[in-house]
């Protein structure tokens, strides 16, 4: 009788290593149902060698039986009946083993919300980024993913809890990455190699997420951003099904997810959006969502400017509009030199000020001086009622006072 093997586990993996016997086997993409794919490896001294890997039913005992006969061509001195039956049983047991029921509702050590990028990305939790195609998303992302990796707190006081990130790609390539990271990391006045982990990626996500929670336990990633959500969704005709596949799938990676989207070609002639392109699941699971609006840019000019408006938040408080402006500087060859990101009034750009929220609107408007309901609607050509509804909200926030027929913003605002 073989001793029991030594057992460790990892995401969707399972390592057994007798190492009297000098064997190892390890169970990946195992299911409930006793399916698993098994790799069974002979340490000779000098290194392993693959014997066997197979995609094995368990729980057929003619396919156990037939694998043992296989596996003794390798090795007679191994009871291969018995390291099957270990194996069998501890994957079966591990793959049906349940989540644990835990007491709630015990003071927390803290009531703080905890943020892997305060204030925009929470921890643990999916955040969603949504916006036409070339609005700089994928430059977006390089830069979040620059800071939280390194550390660095950027524009708007955007501040990392550091970690290990990973960066799923459906859209571009390795070489467009390497090069907007190396010009990011510059205009941050980084000329280290160091950087995040990148995967090229072209199979749907839910297809391949067995593969990604190896790298994020094998890398101990804290932070997974997926650039895009279309290009990594699955395919069926059951929209809510897929998108709720997806976020199943994201969960299962148990850590902060930045996820990049797009909008449908009606919401991106419109002034705004009702959310990113398809089912309203992808409003509904994701934590928390930003959309990019209003691209200012036209030829010959080295910078965009974009408005990011918080649009969903299940914790806490909406931000105001974050005016992001990128600055594209190049050499005297005309070559991209570096990339810098600064803070910048959404508001003081006429293409992003009429996507803005009324009230962020208005409160910008009364910066200038106290105006009557009527002179706020026309000057931001908008319906007298809503005017009227929002500044009566501000005043009860305490952002907005009345002024005789006036409203003005509150001192210190």
């Amino acid at each position: 009788m073989i001793n029991k093997p030594a057992i460790a586990e990892g995401v969707d993996f399972i390592n057994f290593a007798w190492r009297d016997l000098g064997l190892r086997v390890t169970a990946e993409r195992f299911s409930d149902k006793g399916v698993a794919e098994l790799q069974f490896f002979s340490s000779n001294g000098e290194g392993e060698v693959l014997l066997h890997h197979a995609e094995v039913n368990l729980l057929a005992t003619q396919t156990i039986n037939t694998l043992a006969k296989r596996l003794e061509k390798n090795s007679h001195d191994i009871s291969w009946l018995e390291v099957l039956t270990h194996v069998t049983n501890e994957t079966i047991k591990i793959a049906r083993r349940s989540e644990p029921v835990v007491p709630i509702g015990k003071k927390p050590d803290t009531m703080k919300i905890e943020y892997q990028l305060t204030p925009i990305i929470e921890k643990g939790q999916p955040t969603t980024v949504y916006a036409p195609g070339g609005y700089g998303k994928s430059y977006i992302g390089d830069y979040i993913a620059t800071l939280v990796q390194l550390n660095i707190v950027g524009m708007n006081s955007w501040t990392p809890a550091p970690g290990n990130v990973l960066y799923l790609d459906w859209e571009a390539s390795k070489e467009d990455h390497d090069r907007r990271v190396w010009a990011i990391k510059a205009g941050l006045g980084i000329d280290t190699e160091e950087t995040f982990l990148y995967r090229f990626c072209s199979q749907p996500l839910v297809n391949d997420i067995h593969s990604i929670q190896g790298l994020v336990s094998e890398y101990k990633i804290d932070m997974v951003i997926i650039d895009s959500q279309m290009a990594a969704t699955g395919y069926g005709p059951d929209q809510a099904q897929v998108a709720s596949q997806f976020y199943n799938a994201l969960r299962s990676l148990r850590c902060t997810t930045l996820t990049f989207d797009h909008v449908s070609k009606e919401d991106w002639k419109s002034t705004s959006s009702v959310g990113p392109y398809g089912s309203v699941v992808k409003y509904n699971r994701s934590r928390a969502q930003f959309e990019i609006t209003a691209k200012s840019q036209v030829v010959g000019d080295d910078y965009i400017e974009l408005a990011l408006i918080h649009r969903k938040h299940n914790e806490g408080k909406l931000l105001n509009p974050i005016g992001i402006r990128i600055n594209f500087n190049q050499n005297t060859e005309g070559q991209l030199e570096s990339v810098t990101f600064e803070s910048c009034n959404p508001a003081d750009n006429p293409e992003a000020s009429k996507t803005l929220p009324l009230a962020f609107q208005i409160k910008d408007l009364l910066r200038s001086g106290a105006m009557t309901i009527k002179e706020i609607a026309e000057e931001l050509e908008a319906n007298e009622a809503s005017i009227r509804t929002i500044t009566n909200r501000m005043e009860k926030r305490g952002s907005l006072v009345k002024i005789g027929d006036s409203w003005g913003l509150k001192q210190g605002i």
